[in-house]
């Protein structure tokens, strides 16, 4: 599997445990609609630290614990 893949399964998991959408996670974390589009769509190969850091500020958790599963090991 990609990075960008499990990032992006990383992201849906962590916001349906939530029960948010992605959009409500970015709105919060004050992302940009377009970023967020690009990576999901695979256009983004490469997502900025900071934006996966805003998306963790959506969803008040650190990075850390995005990070901290076995898809990233």
């Amino acid at each position: 599997m990609e990075l960008n893949e499990a990032i992006i399964e990383r992201m849906k998991e962590l916001a349906a445990e939530r029960n948010m959408t992605i959009h409500q996670v970015i709105q919060k974390g004050g992302l940009n609609q377009a970023t967020i589009s690009e990576l999901m769509n695979g256009r983004t190969k490469h997502p900025k630290v900071s934006t996966i850091k805003k998306f963790c500020d959506g969803l008040e958790i650190t990075l850390n614990y995005f990070f901290d599963v076995d898809i990233f090991k």
